[in-house]
């Protein structure tokens, strides 16, 4: 017998998130979206002869008075800024956030089900290593949004500027007077790390600078993969003068990578690092930093959910607050040039 159509078809034919089809035909009372959005849902649901499901409706309705946020290391610095500003905004509204970390695979999704379908928060925040699958079922019961990404999977998401970061780290070392400048990403894979490449390759063409393949490399977010990664770029023959990290973590085991190398940062290796952290100004030097918006990325996901208002842009929401440079230790003009 052939099933009806879900919630995901209804989306697929409005182009919309799932989660905004669901709130639309439970008729949420605190949803704010656009009129020829909610019209053009209704005809969606109509065409496809879409049933909803009673006892789906009756979970939409209930209040929990609480929000969840799924994150990939509660550890990571730039994660702790964002959750925080999630939960003063969480606060603000008199509701509380509940912090989980993603599902090991080994354990199934029975956890996560049960919280996103279960009625036990009224959405969903999704803080890194995401998951196509999971997100979109927990999309088929409240509003869910990915929060450092770009709309996936038929879920929203809400990014900042990370194209920007990259590029003023590279106008800053290009102003220094560098020319060969290497790049050590995060996750290869990851939406933020991709879209840092991005802005990084594009800002070395803009200064008329060589974009250089072996001198890109990635790993993972981890102290680990800068370390790792830092080596591969330090391996003969020929270096660059000067290194873009992706992240401030990745970039503490990059520094420590140059230390062990002998490679004197910054006489002969210049460093900058994408975010900011406590411990960045306390580095051997310490770390010349690209600040971006993140307690700010993290309030305002945390508001979008709340107000149920996730009907953004094409490419998902934007916060557009300046990257800013903070000048430490580790970035100055370029020594002579290594070829060993």
């Amino acid at each position: 017998m052939r099933r009806p159509p879900g919630l995901a078809a209804v989306a697929e034919r409005a182009g919309v998130s799932v989660s905004l089809v669901s709130r639309i035909l439970t008729g949420d009372s605190g949803l704010r979206v656009r009129e020829s959005t909610r019209q053009r849902v209704l005809r969606a649901a109509a065409d496809l002869a879409y049933v909803p499901h009673v006892s789906g409706r009756a979970l939409r309705l209930a209040r929990a008075g609480a929000i969840g946020l799924v994150a990939r290391d509660v550890g990571d610095p730039a994660h702790a800024e964002i959750i925080q500003g999630a939960r003063l905004a969480v606060a603000a509204r008199g509701q509380a956030l509940l912090l989980a970390g993603p599902p090991e695979p080994a354990a199934g999704a029975s956890a996560l089900d049960r919280l996103a379908g279960e009625g036990r928060v009224d959405g969903l925040l999704w803080l890194g290593g995401f998951d196509d699958d999971l997100a979109a079922r927990a999309a088929a019961h409240l509003p869910v949004l990915l929060v450092g990404d770009r709309p996936r999977a038929g879920v929203p998401g809400i990014r900042i500027a990370d194209e920007r970061a990259a590029a003023l780290a590279v106008a800053h070392l290009a102003g220094l007077g560098h020319r060969d400048i290497g790049f050590v990403g995060g996750d290869a894979a990851g939406d933020a790390s991709v879209r840092r490449l991005a802005g990084f390759t594009a800002a070395l063409r803009g200064h008329g600078l060589t974009v250089r393949e072996e001198w890109i490399v990635s790993g993972g977010w981890g102290a680990a993969d800068g370390h790792a990664a830092m080596g591969a770029l330090l391996a003969p023959p020929g270096r660059p003068s000067a290194v873009v990290a992706a992240d401030v973590v990745v970039c503490v085991g990059a520094l420590a990578a140059a230390r062990e190398r002998g490679v004197a940062v910054p006489g002969e290796l210049s460093v900058v690092a994408v975010h900011d952290a406590w411990f960045a100004a306390h580095c051997a030097p310490p770390l010349t930093v690209v600040r971006l918006p993140l307690r700010e990325l993290g309030g305002r996901a945390a508001e979008l959910i709340m107000d149920g208002d996730l009907d953004g842009p094409a490419g998902g929401h934007l916060i557009d607050g300046p990257p800013e440079l903070v000048r430490r230790g580790s970035t100055a003009a370029p020594g002579p040039p290594i070829t060993g």
